[in-house]
């Protein structure tokens, strides 16, 4: 059993994004986007892997295949991994995702990182 405080993994990003690993297995992992005003996580996939993001803290539009989904606190998105992915920090503050990818896929997305 493991603790985890999600406040432990809010940054203010020095750049555009702030990404802070939670967990890794070789089954999921688990980290939190601290995405900066005004910026982007660019289009991306996750190949075979399915991801879920909810939003923690802010307002994000996130945009799959083309198509747009606004997203607000408290809610919830199931990505498939061959979607194209792309989200927009649409608030006037750091965009705090909490997003797991299941099965982990490349070993590049299960580090912290700053963009």
């Amino acid at each position: 059993m493991n603790k985890f405080i999600f406040n432990d993994y809010f940054h203010e990003p020095q750049g555009k994004i702030a990404k802070r690993m939670i967990f890794k297995s070789d089954n999921v992992i688990a980290f939190v986007l601290n995405i900066a005003k005004g910026e982007i996580l660019p289009g991306h996939t996750h190949l075979e892997s399915t991801l879920f993001l909810q939003v923690m803290e802010g307002n994000a539009k996130v945009v799959t295949d083309g198509n747009e989904t606004s997203l607000q606190v408290g809610e919830l998105m199931q990505v498939d991994g061959q979607e194209s992915l792309q989200v927009i920090n649409t608030g006037e503050d750091v965009l705090r995702l909490y997003v797991t990818i299941s099965p982990m896929g490349s070993e590049a997305f299960a580090t912290d990182a700053n963009v």
